[in-house]
């Protein structure tokens, strides 16, 4: 998985409230202020720095697996 960053996302307004959206689309709509819109990039790009971290460790894993099958 990439590493995100904040401009992976951007907010913009939907429907007369604010949304935040990302190059897969809207990532949630509705929000009534920019700060709960800021506070929700903060949480998606916390999740995905947390989702990189274990895909790197399932693949460190994999590779010392790998490397002691080989020995």
């Amino acid at each position: 998985m990439p590493h995100t960053t904040p401009a992976d996302y951007w907010i913009d307004r939907l429907d007369g409230a604010f949304a935040v959206f990302s190059a897969s689309g809207i990532e949630l709509e509705g929000i009534e202020s920019r700060g709960d819109a800021q506070n929700h990039i903060l949480d998606l790009i916390e999740r995905d720095r947390v989702a990189t971290q274990e895909e790197r460790a399932a693949l460190a894993d994999f590779e010392a697996q790998q490397l002691a099958e080989a020995a």
